[in-house]
């Protein structure tokens, strides 16, 4: 059957249409990719400073007798979820709703509260009796504003005993290519969140701290705290740009192979074409 030379031309058009927005959307991913891995990477040293301050402290009398560091007795286990508000970047939210799946079987008293459309979406399908609060359309601020009223919301209803620890699942950017669910405890704080060793930990000691270590602990807590939550919305903007930047320049590729070979496709009928005209012309003026 003889290709038809008007679809192949359609499609070829088409698929080239196609391709200039992938291109232009892999351009405009790749902008906020600089943007956002920008602000993550003067953030980490900040945090990474805290952490430092804080892990020395972390051993002594006054930090282990903190609030923020005991367990409540009553509340249930809480689950912050980082997602995206939109697709077309790949396998970057599917990643994060296994593992999230995974914890949500573990633990059937867990509650989650959710960032981003498609872990809402996701949780009112599946798992709706087990979803605590969402935020969506955010726009992909990172606005500190909103970051420390939330990590502020979180400590409140911690030191109140409505929940018994809180956990943040999100991306974690590893380079452009890489990105992985990473699940880290938020509340209550522990010695291995400033990164102390089990044998730096199981030594205790007593930090003389002017002025006091309430003091101390109130002032650097809930800033460390703060910061925590922001660095981990940054990360989830770099790490889904990043996914976003990599599927629509796949999208890019397939779109000039595909056009290649329809191109191709199109040559061969056409001179198919042609070369069939010349026979009949040529025989009919033979049969004359």
């Amino acid at each position: 059957m003889p290709e038809n030379l008007k679809a192949l031309r359609n499609r070829i058009r088409s698929i080239g249409k196609t391709k200039k927005i992938t291109r232009a959307m892999e351009m405009v991913s790749a902008a906020k990719l600089r943007k956002y891995e920008g602000v993550m990477k003067s953030t980490r040293p900040f945090l990474n400073k805290i952490q430092e301050l804080l892990g020395r402290l972390a051993l002594s009398t006054g930090a282990q007798e903190h609030p923020l560091f005991q367990r409540p007795e009553t509340g249930y286990p809480l689950l912050v979820f980082f997602t995206s508000d939109k697709g077309l970047c790949g396998a970057f939210n599917a990643h994060l709703i296994k593992r999230v799946t995974r914890e949500l079987e573990k633990d059937p008293h867990l509650r989650v509260i959710v960032m981003g459309r498609k872990g809402r979406d996701f949780l009112r399908r599946h798992y709706p009796e087990r979803m605590e609060d969402s935020h969506v359309d955010l726009g992909g601020r990172l606005d500190g504003t909103w970051t420390d009223a939330m990590a502020n919301h979180l400590q409140e209803q911690f030191l109140a005993g409505v929940y018994s620890r809180i956990e943040l699942l999100y991306p974690h950017f590893v380079s452009t290519a890489v990105n992985r669910p990473m699940l880290q405890r938020y509340l209550p704080l522990e010695p291995a969140a400033f990164g102390v060793s089990e044998e730096e930990s199981s030594q205790a000691i007593d930090y003389i701290l002017e002025p006091t270590p309430e003091r101390v602990f109130e002032a650097l807590l809930p800033r460390f705290l703060q910061t925590k939550v922001f660095l981990t919305l940054a990360e989830t903007y770099t790490s889904e740009h990043a996914s976003r930047m990599m599927a629509m320049n796949n999208a890019t590729k397939n779109c000039e192979d595909l056009g290649s070979s329809l191109t191709l496709r199109l040559n061969k009928a056409r001179q198919a074409a042609i070369t069939t005209e010349i026979i009949e012309i040529v025989s009919g003026a033979e049969a004359l």
